[in-house]
């Protein structure tokens, strides 16, 4: 399996090649709604027939790598029965800051 080097402030962070593309594909989409099937169609390349949690564990463990969290500027949320979306904080409107 290859891994990834990608920085996160200022600390070199190893990512395996699924968790690079997982992210990859969320910062080339913030602020989009991505649902679970365009995810698992782009990350693992085939389709979602079936309902895992795969997408949900991968999800919680990019959060803790990339050290995505509210003081660092972003927010990984989900979107109540459809994806995640990617959220930098600064270009959020009042009305998504309220519903989060």
């Amino acid at each position: 399996m290859r891994r990834q080097i990608v920085t996160v402030r200022g600390n070199a962070v190893e990512l395996s090649s699924t968790q690079y593309r997982l992210a990859s594909l969320f910062f080339a989409n913030v602020g989009r709604v991505l649902s679970r099937d365009h995810i698992y169609a782009m990350v693992w390349g085939r389709e979602l027939h079936t309902l895992t949690r795969t997408i949900d564990s991968h999800v919680s463990r990019l959060r803790v790598l990339l050290d995505i969290e509210e003081p660092n500027g972003f927010r990984l949320q989900p979107v109540y029965k459809s994806g995640y979306r990617l959220l930098r904080l600064q270009d959020e409107t009042p009305q998504e800051r309220e519903a989060a």
